[in-house]
């Protein structure tokens, strides 16, 4: 062994200890899969972690995928992977997934292609073997080069944060199957690139150079090979303030966040199927606030954000300002309308069930006052103080009770149907109403209408009547709230 390496192997081997410990907290016992490509970066890695499941009481499990990208060179890579795991004792998973088919079936890039394959991959083995963290070999080499990916690409404060030590495990979404707890750890992300080469070197251990990694075709090559040489040589210690600024970041992030997840209570409905947003509360709301309740929104609905760009947010922001009934399509089959009081989101395929549900073509009677059940709907009739403070919500509505009686029906619209939309001086078609406001057609036979024995009360989520408006003189309020429930 070389002078020195004795040194350097300790030092290394101490710091990925450290970090584990400082960072994830593992539970003794714990499984653990480390993603093995057979690069040195993930060799260094499961390596490290072979040395120090002792210490860190942890089992190890190694997964290895043949992207299917690089004909026998990635045969020689998985046969490569199974004898370094053999060598260790280690139980470790070999499959082969076709990218380039799941990459025309997404119409995405290779890239972006390769990762979603791998990482559903790496989630279906710690399925398998009860893991709930996987362990990747990425360095501070990847950081700097995510990093500089997301500023191209023109990121917020929250793709400047890079690589996480510790988070969710990527396209959790609500259908996908594995630990609900599933987190990535990358414990070399204070490692360099060239320090993990080193500690193969001085280990004796072999590993597999990935020639692609020299194509200038895809981006991340073209940063590392091209543009930070170029930084490196403006500022030689520019991997370290691109770092310092990702730290920045995630400081700020996190407490823009916070107020996003405050503002998120008050301002969010979660449907069977569907993320209602206040829209008032969400004009009040700061850009930045704005903005994370758009991403929270796809997170919940998708489970990532993967794919969305300033692009998408900023359409989704321009809805605030357009009429009712507009819509824009986002990544993964995920839809934003815009309604009378609210932004809506849901995905394409399935419209929100209490969209889909039609209204009752027989007039169901509500009871007044108490809860009467319905379709899609819980319906809440009450009597209460006059209301100064109407906050707009879409689905609650104030009555002058005197004039609009206790006998009132719910059912969906007829041909003929007229009302006079409240702040309107003369009656209108309800038909007109739903053609203005650019509502599908196959969705108007799904808003309810309130009635009485004479006359059209409230088409809910849209317009009350001007008759029986709230007003001075009003006596007695009724007040009426159609709530989603799932069937």
């Amino acid at each position: 062994m070389k002078e020195g390496s004795q040194g350097r192997i300790r030092g290394l081997e101490n710091r990925v200890q450290e970090f584990i410990r400082s960072r994830c907290a593992l539970p003794p016992g714990i499984m653990v899969v480390v993603a093995v490509s057979g690069g040195a970066d993930s060799v260094c890695l499961l390596h490290v972690l072979h040395r120090l499941s002792g210490a860190l009481q942890v089992k190890v499990h190694v997964a290895h995928l043949d992207h299917m990208l690089r004909g026998a060179d990635s045969k020689e890579d998985s046969d490569f992977v199974i004898v370094q795991a053999e060598a260790l004792g280690l139980p470790c998973t070999v499959e082969s997934r076709d990218v380039m088919a799941h990459r025309a079936s997404r119409r995405c890039s290779v890239e972006e292609a390769a990762r979603e394959v791998r990482y559903s991959f790496l989630r279906s083995v710690a399925q398998k073997v009860g893991a709930d963290v996987v362990m990747t070999g990425h360095t501070t080499d990847d950081a700097v080069e995510t990093v500089m990916l997301h500023i191209l690409r023109g990121s917020g404060v929250h793709g400047l944060r890079g690589l996480e030590p510790v988070a969710d495990f990527p396209l959790q979404s609500r259908e996908a199957s594995g630990p609900p707890t599933l987190r990535v750890v990358r414990p070399l992300l204070t490692v360099s690139r060239e320090e993990a080469r080193e500690y193969c070197r001085d280990v004796n251990l072999g590993f597999r150079d990935d020639a692609s990694n020299e194509s200038v075709t895809y981006l991340r090559n073209r940063i590392r090979l091209e543009l930070l040489p170029i930084m490196r040589q403006l500022n030689p210690r520019f991997d370290d303030a691109l770092l310092r600024l990702a730290g920045s970041a995630v400081e700020d992030d996190n407490h823009l966040w916070g107020a996003a997840l405050e503002a998120w209570e008050r301002t969010v409905t979660l449907c069977p199927d569907c993320v209602r947003i206040d829209l008032a509360e969400f004009i009040e709301s700061s850009p930045a606030v704005q903005s994370r309740l758009i991403l929270n929104t796809l997170m919940h609905l998708s489970g990532g954000v993967r794919d969305v760009s300033y692009e998408h947010v900023t359409a989704v922001l321009s809805l605030v300002w357009k009429s009712p009934g507009k819509q824009v399509d986002l990544p993964h089959g995920i839809v934003w309308r815009r309604g009378e009081r609210d932004l809506t989101a849901f995905f394409r395929s399935a419209e929100p069930s209490t969209c889909r549900i039609e209204a009752p073509s027989m007039p169901v009677p509500l009871v007044v006052p108490g809860q009467t059940v319905m379709p899609g709907w819980l319906v809440t009739a009450s009597y209460v103080e006059r209301m100064d403070d109407d906050k707009g919500e879409p689905y609650v509505a104030y009555l002058d009770l005197p004039r609009t009686g206790e006998e009132l029906f719910v059912r969906r619209r007829k041909p003929g149907d007229r009302f006079l939309p409240l702040g309107m001086s003369g009656e209108k078609k309800v038909q007109d109403l739903m053609v203005d406001a650019r509502i599908p057609a196959g969705l108007r036979d799904s808003i309810p209408i309130v009635c009485s024995r004479s006359q059209i009360i409230w088409v809910v989520g849209w317009h009350i009547d001007e008759r029986v408006k709230v007003t001075a003189d009003t006596r007695e309020v009724l007040r009426l709230e159609f709530a989603p429930r799932s069937l």
